[in-house]
């Protein structure tokens, strides 16, 4: 799983917070849609937006900011499904078709019906396939989704890298702090010209050594309630 852009982390959360209440796409992206409609046939596939306009023929100003619209409209457009996509095949959402005989059009968005419009053909085939196929099916975010996006975004994938990583850093500090105890001990008959220990050092010693013990202890415990996040995550994506 990649990592997601500021744009596509906020259609996540519109789809989290959208789901089991008609989670739609055109609900998911209405938002964008000022002035601008989606119309869509299924067979034979077409897809194209509708502009309003305040006039029956545009004026060259507002000829220039449909272009500008259009480009706009045309790439979240090609963000959303193509996120839609990933998630669906991720098994971070699911994706059901509830009508029992789906419409062949479909239109949504918000341009406005009274006023003169101008259309222009979605030409990226690939792009409206997709909303061929997503325009009419509603989006159910799963557990996993929303650990996900309550996780800031971190995939499983870079969840286990990030406990194997902790778990590498555990044994290295391990490794680091046996091996300072143990040149500790060999150093000190050096600097006590072999007279021994008093007490008092044994048990400052002592105190050291349990502290750094109870430090490793709760460090285990963290990356052990981690890692056990992770598998339960694992397990569930493996169970759908």
């Amino acid at each position: 799983m990649r990592m997601l852009s500021k744009e596509e982390q906020g259609l996540c959360l519109r789809i989290l917070k959208g789901s089991g209440e008609n989670n739609f796409l055109g609900n998911i992206i209405i938002h964008k849609l000022g002035g601008v409609c989606i119309d869509i046939t299924k067979n034979p596939p077409n897809v194209f937006l509708e502009f309003t306009t305040r006039n029956q023929f545009p004026t060259s100003e507002e000829s220039q900011v449909m272009i500008e619209k259009i480009n706009e409209i045309s790439f979240f457009i090609l963000t959303t499904v193509n996120l839609i996509s990933l998630l669906e095949k991720e098994g971070y959402i699911l994706t059901i078709q509830r009508a029992t005989q789906p419409s062949n059009h479909s239109r949504f968005g918000g341009c406005v019906g009274n006023l003169p419009s101008v259309t222009s053909q979605f030409t990226d085939t690939n792009v409206s396939d997709l909303l061929v196929n997503y325009c009419d099916k509603e989006m159910i975010a799963t557990e996993e989704f929303q650990r996900f996006c309550e996780r800031n975004f971190i995939a499983r994938d870079e969840q286990r890298f990030q406990t194997q990583f902790l778990v590498s850093i555990l044994a290295l500090s391990v490794t680091t702090i046996a091996l300072l105890v143990n040149t500790f001990f060999n150093l000190i008959p050096k600097f006590t010209g072999g007279t021994k220990i008093k007490q008092e050092q044994i048990d400052t010693l002592s105190r050291g050594l349990r502290s750094v013990e109870n430090k490793i202890d709760s460090m285990n415990k963290t990356v052990r309630q981690y890692k056990s996040v992770v598998l339960d995550t694992s397990n569930l994506q493996t169970q759908n």
